[in-house]
């Protein structure tokens, strides 16, 4: 091997050794990426873990009310149709009395 071909060959070995540790350092900078996005991407599954409970926890909230508003409408409409029966006994009674007014005041 002549001493140029030798120079030659340790510059293509310099290139490659210079080009693996250009490498080698891009690697450990996505490394360093990838875990950072694990990490991130752990945080976001707590989170929306906790958000799912809180959503669950309002969706009971929310059907416990619509109950409570279900119960509510009956008993209002209950007391509606009493109220309604109760002013009708009340309109035939003092139709009624009307009826017995007019009845004396005619007969006299």
């Amino acid at each position: 091997m002549t001493e140029e071909e030798y120079i030659r060959m340790r510059n293509l070995l310099d290139t490659v050794i210079e080009q693996q540790a250009t490498f080698a350092e891009n690697q450990r900078k996505a490394d360093e990426r990838q875990t950072k996005t694990e990490e991130q991407l752990g945080r976001s599954a707590e989170q929306i873990g906790r958000s799912a409970e809180q959503i669950a926890q309002n969706t009971g909230g929310i059907t416990a009310l619509l109950a409570l508003a279900e119960m509510h409408e009956q008993e209002i409409s209950r007391t509606n149709k009493e109220m309604s029966a109760r002013f009708k006994e009340t309109d035939d009674r003092i139709n009624a009395l009307v009826d017995v007014v007019e009845r004396y005041i005619t007969k006299g």
